[in-house]
């Protein structure tokens, strides 16, 4: 049976080698650069002499075995190149080293062509065994060198696979001096042993370098992907800046509804871009890169004084509204909000009580002395303060108690989850509880079907707004939208739950 399974491992190996090799010129066709050509290269090389040398019988000597060998060797110099170009990932290699590499194995070549003329069996064998160590020793290194610039757990894994052939190898060696094994196809144990181990440590060098590939490739994707962003990042923030100069950058008006009589009782102020170019740009892309190149008061500026101008068209339609606006709370860091509405005091102050400032709850800075006075000076000229996103940190219910806001918005999540989960009614149920106890109005957002209403209805939150009513628009379009939506929810009982 070891007679005829180790030749059988010999052609495995050979039609493994070949295919694989075929494959990965198709696998990575689109990034077929200098390490994907030389390990395709060694692969097909190996695959060949694994090829050659189960033929042996029918081959004269100097190709069974001289060129057999001098392609296995030749493989292991292309297998080292293809690691070593790895880090630069260039398109195409210098000449320089492949052609050495290429005189190496002509040498080895002739040298082994001489020792099949004139020296024994046993020292052809175990030259041969011996070269074929230092050669996987050379990509060990090679994978070595690679591994400290990239840090890559594959290349370590690939540089072991090559170190453990390398020993089985020279286990190789030893066999031939000590035991006479001259031929690979010896029915004998220890042969099966190491031409097992090497069909093995062979496919697992394939696949291990694949997956390092594929691994290398990602990242140079993503790598791409981040400076492609950091390249739109830098447009957009160059077209931000004109666009804040000249003004385009508006507010865009989202009902607030009375949920049980679906009556409009204020809007929220949303700033809304539209260039020329790009379009309509998503306020998530555009007010980061605001916040992170310092302009933030700009845009807050152009935000206030805009809805200023409009709150009195606003509240001819709709009498009573209120409008809020999100502010960043950036803006406290440098008491900024105390300086722009103390500025606008004298010509504003009879529309401060319509305007409610809302901070995101997952960003307010640490609840302290100077921002509890900030928020104090503004509720004293009329404004409302409203915590934004509430139930999403940790710290909400310390914050309530901390800083004096009378308004507060439920995080669209829970909304989401209502009438699905038994919990999400009991968390929003307990966050409208809390508020009304302490005074605080309570608006639920992101509703957007009949039976997140109702059951807000029914939790006791009389105020929200969504999709469901309308989406934002702009000044000019608020004159067509209805004072109420739909037909009113009927309340439980108060005290009742239903």
């Amino acid at each position: 049976m070891a007679v005829s399974l180790i030749p059988f491992l010999f052609y495995f190996f050979a039609a493994f080698s070949i295919v694989i090799g075929v494959a990965m010129c198709w696998i990575f066709k689109g990034r077929f650069d200098t390490s994907v050509r030389y390990w395709v290269g060694g692969t097909l090389l190996s695959g060949l002499a694994a090829g050659v040398t189960v033929l042996r019988e029918e081959l004269v000597p100097l190709v069974s075995f001289v060129f057999a060998n001098a392609m296995n060797f030749g493989a292991y110099f292309l297998f080292a190149h293809s690691l070593r170009s790895l880090p630069s990932g260039a398109e195409r290699g210098s000449l320089p080293k492949p052609i050495l590499y290429l005189l190496f194995a002509v040498a080895y070549f002739c040298v082994l062509a001489v020792l099949e003329q004139q020296a024994s069996q046993v020292f052809q064998k175990t030259a041969v065994a011996i070269s074929a160590a230092f050669g996987s020793l050379w990509v060990f290194y090679a994978s070595l060198k690679a591994q400290k610039i990239l840090k890559n757990n594959y290349l370590k894994a690939l540089g072991y696979v090559f170190v453990l052939q390398a020993l089985c190898w020279l286990v190789r060696a030893v066999a031939i001096n000590s035991s006479g094994l001259t031929s690979p196809f010896d029915a004998t144990a220890i042969n099966m042993f190491i031409f097992t181990s090497l069909l093995i440590l062979g496919v697992m060098r394939y696949m291990i370098y694949i997956g390092l590939r594929f691994m290398l490739n990602t990242f140079e994707t993503n790598d791409l992907r981040k400076r492609n962003r950091l390249l739109e990042n830098i447009v957009l923030e160059n077209k931000l800046h004109s666009a804040l100069r000249a003004k385009v950058i508006v507010p865009h008006y989202q009902s607030i509804v009375d949920l049980v009589s679906g009556k409009v009782i204020g809007f929220e102020a949303l700033a809304r871009w539209n260039d020329a170019e790009l379009g309509a740009v998503a306020p998530d892309t555009f007010i980061p890169i605001i916040e992170e190149s310092g302009r933030i008061e700009e845009l807050t500026d152009l935000m206030i004084d805009q809805i200023m101008i409009d709150l009195p068209t606003i509240k001819q339609k709709f009498p009573g509204a209120l409008v809020s606006i999100n502010v960043s709370s950036l803006l406290f860091a440098d008491e900024y909000l105390l300086k722009l509405f103390g500025q606008r005091l004298v010509q504003f102050k009879s529309e401060y009580p319509s305007l409610i400032l809302e901070i995101v709850e997952g960003k307010i800075i640490e609840a302290n002395a100077q921002v509890g006075s900030q928020i104090t000076q503004l509720r004293e000229w009329g404004l409302g303060i409203s915590i934004d996103d509430f139930g999403k940190d940790y710290s909400s219910h310390s914050r309530l108690i901390a800083l004096p806001f009378n308004h507060l918005k439920i995080d669209r999540e829970f909304i989401h989850q209502l009438g699905r989960s038994k919990n999400a009614d009991i968390v929003v149920k307990n966050i409208i509880d809390l508020a009304q106890s302490l005074g605080i109005s309570v608006t639920a957002e992101g509703v957007e079907t009949q039976q997140q209403r109702n059951v807000l209805v029914q939790l006791g939150c009389h105020c929200g707004q969504g999709w469901y009513f309308e989406k934002d628009q702009p000044l000019e379009r608020l004159h067509g939208l209805p004072v109420t939506f739909g037909p009113p929810v009927v309340a439980p009982p108060e005290g009742q739950l239903a």
